[in-house]
């Protein structure tokens, strides 16, 4: 059902159709144009038997099945519409189809197929400015639990919003409405349910009054007076449709009066409009402004989200929120939060698959993670920062019904600030510019950062936990530092590096970069060793270097030899990877050649084993 809502074009009767491909598809175009999709997939299912098997059936039928949120069917046709002449959003759609069965190494390959034929689509732009996301969002830690409802069915129940003791949300659980020909569930009204101080959530009946109609009704909000509600409802008003040129009766958010309990007096907004969708208001706690999401013209994509002034109950000077916030894709669902974060859900930004909830903060936009997002649909969040509690809607393996509503509850997180600085030795002064990096005692690395004018960069880290501090600096020998943070909001720790000269005769001085055991990936703290070397290398750009890696003298010869050819390809990649050409850094693989300790003779600990995986650099042309 959410698919319904994200893409705003609902539609009440018979839309214009457009031209049947042939005769022979003409009944499943027809259907597929009127957004029937679950009478088009059977439609064109029936083709492909009679060996009917064009593009045009596959990609059709693949939308079919992804507006209904049916991935796996949806990836068996798009994998075929995309086997000649592939087109661009039929490439994403089947990139998304596949992360919900996670299959992300696939998803990966047809994502970098969709950045070749629309390279400066901002989906493709991020895509490759994170190759990693996947990981990324993976490795994320959990902030919240979350808690089922046995008030879901198995219809859609979705977006759920607590406004005092009341729970209101969307759902299709109603038998007396009539079957929406897109997904053939019974239309759309919101429920309300009585919260009790134990957090659980009683028996949701129907609001009282005038807003829920034998058409769709959905997603809303509430003044902080009390006064009105705003709220998702086709263009239905006074027994009329309101229809756009193309035939079809688009979404609206409408406003009603609190009188007596009930919710009278609807009325239609500024944000009307018969030619383009509107829907999923959020009320600012001060309620002066109000978000929502809307297709109208003009916007980054599918459906923007938007910001718009709220007075005694009237909408004015909409603005859209613009391209960090929006994206070519999706972007609906919007939730503003009391401390002022956005919360949202998108299909544009990179996520673990289907819709994924975002929040919008300090001008960023971050994944929420695990195990708010999944592989499937995640949407409608709803939450409170004072409180830690909130809602969402998905419809993973598990639930209810095709959508459900799940609470959440913050993880107390202890965390602590830690101030990293940078020191001269000789001098006592603080060291702007230098590469500094925290690692914890497992050797999980955070991202190195810059110090600042002052010489320090702030991580957030774990509380009760044994820290190393790292700092590196062209010119300087590279420094360490050790600290134990425990449950404090702050702490700092210095970091001592010594001048010295980074250049003598033909060799460059620095730190050796030591590997793991038959491991090539390049560890943390030899990145801030190659940061050092990237610096030199831009500093001096007619330099050319060699350098040359090697492997203790445990193993096979020929292993080791190879081993060390992979690790000096991870040292070109990452200097390539920091602006560095190719031609001016040769690395070479040396083998057991020259070990730092003859542990032929002796019995070598690991640590003496370590001194000989090394690399070490030299200079070729100055």
């Amino acid at each position: 059902m959410k698919k319904l809502y994200i893409l705003l074009i609902l539609f009440v009767g018979v839309a214009m159709t457009a031209q049947a491909q042939n005769d022979k598809t003409a009944k499943a175009d027809k259907l597929y144009e009127q957004r029937r999709y679950v009478d088009a997939a059977k439609a064109y299912e029936k083709l492909l038997i009679k060996g009917i098997r064009t593009q045009d059936v596959y990609t059709k039928l693949g939308n079919s099945y992804f507006y209904n949120s049916d991935f796996k069917n949806a990836e068996t046709n798009y994998a075929r519409a995309v086997k000649r002449d592939p087109q661009a959003e039929t490439l994403y759609r089947y990139a998304q189809s596949l992360k919900a069965s996670q299959k992300y190494d696939l998803s990966y390959a047809v994502m970098n197929q969709f950045v070749s034929l629309k390279p400066a689509d901002d989906r493709a732009l991020e895509f490759k400015a994170h190759p990693n996301y996947i990981q990324e969002i993976q490795l994320m830690k959990e902030g919240f639990t979350t808690t089922s409802y046995k008030f879901n069915t198995e219809a859609s129940d979705f977006s759920a919003l607590q406004v005092g003791d009341k729970l209101y949300f969307s759902s299709a659980r109603n038998e007396n409405r009539g079957k929406y020909g897109w997904n053939k569930e019974p239309y759309l009204d919101i429920y309300e349910a009585v919260v009790d101080d134990a957090g659980v959530v009683g028996k949701p009946e129907l609001i009282k009054g005038e807003v829920n109609t034998k058409f769709h009704e959905g997603t809303m909000d509430i003044t902080p007076d009390g006064k009105y509600m705003f709220f998702t409802r086709v263009d239905y008003y006074k027994g009329d449709y309101e229809k756009a040129i193309d035939g079809e009766s688009k979404l609206s958010i409408y406003r009603a009066l609190s009188a007596g309990g009930e919710w009278r007096d609807v009325a239609i907004t500024a944000l009307e409009s018969k030619e383009y969708g509107v829907g999923h208001p959020s009320i600012t706690k001060d309620g002066k402004s109000i978000y929502f999401a809307s297709e109208a013209p003009g916007g980054q994509g599918g459906t923007d989200l938007y910001k718009a002034a709220l007075n005694d109950g009237k909408i004015s000077d909409p603005v859209n929120l613009g391209p960090v916030v929006n994206t070519s894709g999706d972007d609906s669902f919007p939730y503003i939060a009391d401390d002022g974060t956005l919360y949202f859900s998108s299909n544009g930004h990179l996520g673990l698959g289907g819709l994924d909830v975002f929040k919008y903060k300090n001008g960023k936009v971050t994944n929420m993670g695990a195990p708010v997002n999944s592989s499937l649909d995640d949407f409608g969040f709803s939450y409170s920062e004072a409180t830690g509690k909130g809602y969402f809607s998905s419809n993973r393996k598990g639930g209810q019904g095709g959508d459900d509503v799940y609470g959440v509850e913050r993880i107390e997180i202890c965390e602590v600030a830690v101030t990293v600085k940078a020191i001269d030795v000789k001098t006592g002064m603080a060291i702007p510019g230098a590469i500094v990096s925290l690692q914890n005692g497992s050797g999980n690395s955070m991202p190195g950062q810059t110090t600042d004018a002052n010489g320090t960069a702030v991580f957030t880290t774990d509380c009760n936990l044994d820290l190393t501090a790292r700092g590196a600096k062209d010119a300087y020998e590279s420094g360490e530092a050790t600290l134990s943070v425990t449950e404090v909001e702050t702490a700092m720790v210095e970091v001592m590096l010594t001048p010295e000269p980074v250049i003598v005769e033909d060799k460059i001085i620095l730190n050796k970069i030591y590997f793991d055991l038959d491991k090539s990936n390049i560890r943390p703290d030899a990145a801030l060793e190659l940061d050092r070397l990237v610096a030199l290398m831009k500093k001096y750009p007619t330099l050319e270097v060699l350098a040359e890696t090697y492997a203790d003298t445990r193993g096979l010869d020929s292993y080791n030899l190879a081993l060390t050819d992979e690790r000096a390809n991870s040292i070109i990649e990452y200097a390539a990877s920091q602006g560095i050409e190719s031609s001016r850094l040769k690395a070479t693989g040396r083998g057991e050649a020259n070990p730092i300790v003859d542990c032929n003779s002796k019995k070598c600990t690991d640590a003496e084993y370590e001194l000989s995986r090394r690399s070490e650099f030299s200079i070729t042309k100055r």
